[in-house]
């Protein structure tokens, strides 16, 4: 730590904190540690002006940080002036209200090397330098092995971060096969705690979970995959007739009814074939993404009682992917605009595309015989060639 010449200037600086939000953290001690170590590592005439903390993952891309609202919830003893984004607005500003940045280390900025990078770029583009209480602190800047030491503690701080995400999904993954669920149980069953079989963390009252039938809604489920594979109603349609007899039918929000997104889960969720199912999403970038069926994990064996069987379920997706958005019946649609209906509608496809057909009119004159109009209807596909998505998807397609 290098020591000022002369009187000593008093220089604000801005404490950035952050900690996880796994389940065993506790984010008001670990934030009040960090505080204190930063306090206590302060030179001589600096002082803490502004306080930014967030309870977050420190993998999260720097522009999606500070926007989460766990700190409201989290009991901190601790002022808080923002988090990361305000950290940054103020920073870019015309007069801040500090000038630097200090975290107990340098993880705790970002667990991710390109937006730890990027933070103190951003800061160093505003004049405001970031330092962490285990390295040197010198107004001037960090010399070249500083910069070495902290580079290297980036990337063994992602490495750990990704060597925990890569533990953890694998012990989901065999947690799954040996049939515990993972989740709130789905509608149709009910969550039945078992004593974890490890006796350190049965001592401690955790349990697992396995699923049971909930005698009341696991008909339900049943009928709800009768009309969609034996009638094979739509999602509408099938949501319209629970909500018609709420009695018989009871939805698992009774406030909100039954919804088109509470079916389609139903209708989508391989439980119920009473084998345990993982993967079926994961999160890439922030954001949540569907995993193709082939990359799902199943278990070996039926992990819980069975409401459908896994051909009926199988029937359920490749009908669900026929029909679409559909409607049901031959009725015309409710739109003003509405003049006819098409009797093949949403059953005539394309050979090449698989894209459902759509209904033209065509009306030809007998003006010259005086006999009356005759109207022809045709069926063609959608396809256009001077699309770059349809092209690509069906480059010979006319």
């Amino acid at each position: 730590m290098t020591a000022p010449a002369g009187p000593v200037e008093p220089v604000p600086v801005a404490f950035l904190g952050r900690t996880s939000t796994l389940v065993l953290q506790d984010p008001a001690a670990s934030l009040a540690r960090q505080y204190r170590v930063v306090k206590d590592k302060l030179p001589a005439g600096w002082f803490i002006a502004a306080h930014y903390w967030d309870i977050q993952s420190g993998g999260m891309d720097l522009d999606a940080r500070g926007h989460g609202h766990a700190q409201d919830h989290a009991g901190v003893d601790l002022p808080r002036d923002g988090g990361m984004a305000d950290l940054l607005t103020e920073a870019a500003s015309p007069s801040p209200r500090f000038a630097a940045v200090i975290c107990e280390d340098i993880e705790r900025s970002a667990r991710d090397t390109f937006n730890a990078l990027k933070l103190e770029k951003r800061l160093a583009a505003a004049g405001v330098p970031l330092f962490a209480t285990d390295e040197p602190i010198d107004i001037a800047g960090m010399n070249a092995t500083t910069v070495l030491v902290r580079r290297v503690k980036q990337g063994v701080a992602e490495w750990f971060r990704l060597q925990i995400k890569e533990k953890s999904w694998k012990g989901l993954r065999e947690h799954a096969l040996a049939g515990w669920n993972i989740g709130t149980a789905p509608y149709g069953y009910v969550a039945e705690k078992v004593v974890h079989p490890v006796a350190f963390k049965a001592a401690q009252g955790r349990t697992k979970t396995r699923l049971i039938l909930d005698p009341g809604r696991a008909p339900v489920v049943e009928t709800i995959y009768q009309w969609r594979t034996v009638r094979k109603l739509g999602i509408t349609t099938i949501t319209s007739r629970l909500n018609a007899d709420l009695r018989r039918f009871p939805p698992p929000d009774p406030a909100a009814g039954w919804t088109v997104s509470g079916v389609s889960s139903i209708l989508s969720n391989p439980k119920y074939t009473g084998h345990m199912v993982f993967g079926r999403r994961r999160t890439v970038d922030g954001k949540i993404r569907q995993v193709p069926r082939d990359q799902w994990i199943w278990s070996p064996q039926p992990a819980h009682p069975a409401i459908i069987t896994r051909q009926t379920w199988e029937t359920a997706q490749e009908i669900g992917a026929e029909h679409g958005t559909a409607r049901d019946g031959t009725e015309p649609s409710a739109h003003p605009l509405t003049r006819r209906t098409y009797i093949l509608r949403s059953r005539v496809w394309c050979r090449i595309c698989r894209r459902r057909m759509c209904g033209v009119v065509r009306t030809s004159s007998r003006y010259y015989t005086g006999e009356p109009d005759v109207t022809y209807v045709y069926y063609k596909c959608a396809h256009n060639p001077a699309n770059p998505r349809h092209f690509a998807a069906a480059p010979d397609h006319p």
